[in-house]
């Protein structure tokens, strides 16, 4: 998957190239992260007792490294009119649960006619994304098995504006989650829709407000081994909504939070599978970011992010598995360069 998401790389490089200069960026990012497989307060508890659970890992926190490279290119311009092409290669490294390494990729097109006029393409790849080890109830009631996915998202949105410095995004996406063995009774087909509004408010800075409904389609559902006799599609409403400061604060470039929150429902309706059957969920996440300049071309980003998921069920025993806690802490350093050959 690597060579090939290269050689699609090199290929696009090849075709985009022109009188127009090459934008790059390199970016490092250290990380930290209080709860990596995202266990529950009775999980946590247990661990020490079932070390099966933590794979390879003998901490449930870990420090994180990763490298993000960023090309941008302008392919063509005639007055406001511009298409610009732009990708991304990143590779992340978890110093204390190698079980999470993982690499993802972005490609996305870009055509501007105007202020806050454009057309979007973006297609993202997440590849073997593990979440943690696993029961593969397949063989065994005990046997526990390291579980991952790879996402493949594709999103389409138009940008117009309203009046002055108002505008909207409506969008529509798809997203393959498909597992890898032994789990791919989880597999997932997701179409979801967006509309986000967004306002400058004069000397202050910027404020959005973003709406997107999911459809969860499981589409393994009882076309693999007994595991895929549970249905496991579902249906989810997410709200995001960020405040980004980039006026008021002479010594910063810019400081923000947000608050993003998910509620999700299982379409589940078997007693024979209690950890569906009637649940939803509201998962809660607020960030907090600061971004200062050092140079021309070097900048330095702060952020912490706390997170929070809490489970409703029609079982206690679930809501207290499905629910956990989370803190991420992240300093990131960037530094961009431009490459022209003429």
């Amino acid at each position: 998957m690597k060579i090939h998401f290269f050689l699609i790389l090199s290929f696009a490089i090849n075709i985009v190239s022109g009188s127009t200069p090459f934008d790059f960026s390199l970016s490092y990012h250290g990380g930290y992260d209080s709860n990596v497989m995202r266990l529950s307060e009775p999980e946590i508890e247990n661990a020490s007792l079932n070390k099966s659970v933590m794979g390879s890992a003998n901490t449930l926190d870990s420090y994180i490294n990763k490298v993000n490279v960023r090309l941008n290119k302008n392919l063509f311009q005639n007055g406001n009119k511009e298409l610009m092409f732009s990708t991304s290669y990143s590779f992340s490294s978890y110093a204390h649960n190698p079980n999470k390494d993982y690499w993802s990729g972005n490609t996305v097109f870009t055509y501007k006619w105007g202020s806050y006029k454009n057309i979007k393409y973006s297609n993202q790849h997440l590849n073997s994304y593990y979440l943690r080890h696993y029961i593969d109830r397949d063989i065994s009631k005990d046997n526990l098995r390291p579980c991952s996915f790879n996402d493949r998202n594709q999103l389409a949105s138009l940008t117009l504006p309203i009046r002055k410095r108002v505008w909207y995004t409506i969008g529509a996406g798809f997203l393959q989650r498909y597992y890898d063995n032994p789990f791919t009774e989880f597999d997932l087909d997701i179409n979801y829709y967006r509309l986000r509004l967004n306002t400058r408010i004069k000397k202050i800075g910027t404020v959005g407000f973003q709406l997107d409904r999911y459809f969860a389609d499981n589409i393994t559902y009882q076309r693999t081994a007994k595991a895929s006799g549970f249905d496991r599609s579902y249906e989810s409403l997410e709200w995001y909504m960020p405040f980004k400061f980039d006026r008021f604060i002479s010594y910063l470039n810019h400081f923000g939070f947000s608050i993003r929150q998910e509620l999700r429902s299982y379409n589940a309706e078997s007693l024979e599978d209690p950890l569906h059957a009637g649940r939803n969920h509201k998962d809660l996440k607020f960030d907090l970011w600061v971004s200062k300049s050092i140079s021309e071309s070097i900048a330095i980003t702060l952020t912490m992010r706390y997170r929070t998921r809490n489970t409703e069920s029609v079982y206690d025993w679930v809501e207290e598995l499905k629910s956990f806690k989370q803190i991420n802490y992240w300093c990131k350093i960037k530094w961009d360069f431009s490459y022209d050959k003429y």
